[in-house]
């Protein structure tokens, strides 16, 4: 009887509110011990802000004259094209293409948390202070500096895209990489009332292509 009461008294302990918060608590803390805290250094991303597209003709390359006249019959052309480009790859649409790419590793750069700036930037000085309020020690810039596509009789069709690298030490710029890759389209860009769809994937396409190339060609010049 003695022996029925002490395992009864036992399972009450068991039972308790404390002994299911004891139970809970050490459950936390082994959760927590195996959490891993997030890189100390950062990765801030821009897309661009400038858009543009430029066709030319013949005349464009007989002096002033003729780029003036080239420009004028052009133009119409430019500014339809330029739309549609702004709104296949707008900040937004680059945003989505930069986030699926594993930019730390692709650069080589160490762990980092990635900060993807949703509006696109223009810029337009160089100066050589962080484009962000972040004062991490570790800290990289990656830029999307602006896009622009290309057509003359040369070139059927180019998406051009120009880009930048600066990462610091603190306040000091450890390495300032900028370049530009310009990727053939397979496609025409639409004619009002024509299809858009294959003319938007080409450009994601060749945007994510071009972020690639650079990251790469980064990686083989500074032997990362």
């Amino acid at each position: 009887m003695l022996k029925l009461r002490y395992a009864t008294a036992l399972a009450a302990v068991a039972m308790s509110p404390y002994a299911h918060a004891q139970s809970a608590a050490e459950g936390t803390e082994d959760l927590v011990s195996h959490v891993t805290p997030p890189p100390t250094c950062e990765l801030h991303v821009w897309p661009a802000a400038r858009v543009s597209a430029v066709t030319q003709g013949a005349a464009a390359g007989l002096g002033l004259l003729g780029a003036l006249i080239d420009s004028a019959a052009h133009a119409d052309q430019n500014k339809r094209d330029t739309a549609f480009i702004t709104g296949a790859l707008d900040a937004s649409a680059q945003a989505r293409v930069l986030r699926d790419i594993d930019l730390p590793t692709q650069l080589h750069l160490p762990p980092s948390q990635v900060i993807i700036h949703e509006q696109g930037i223009d810029l337009k000085s160089d100066n050589p202070a962080r484009l962000s309020d972040s004062k991490a020690q570790c800290y990289s810039e990656f830029v999307v500096r602006s896009l622009l596509y290309f057509k003359n009789a040369v070139y059927k069709g180019q998406m051009r895209t120009f880009l930048g690298l600066r990462s610091y030490d603190g306040d000091k710029v450890t390495f300032d990489f900028r370049d530009s890759r310009h990727e053939n389209l397979e496609v025409k860009l639409p004619k009002e009332g024509e299809d858009t769809g294959p003319a938007t994937d080409a450009l994601l396409k060749a945007f994510r292509g071009d972020v690639v190339f650079f990251t790469d060609k980064f990686v083989k010049k500074y032997k990362r």
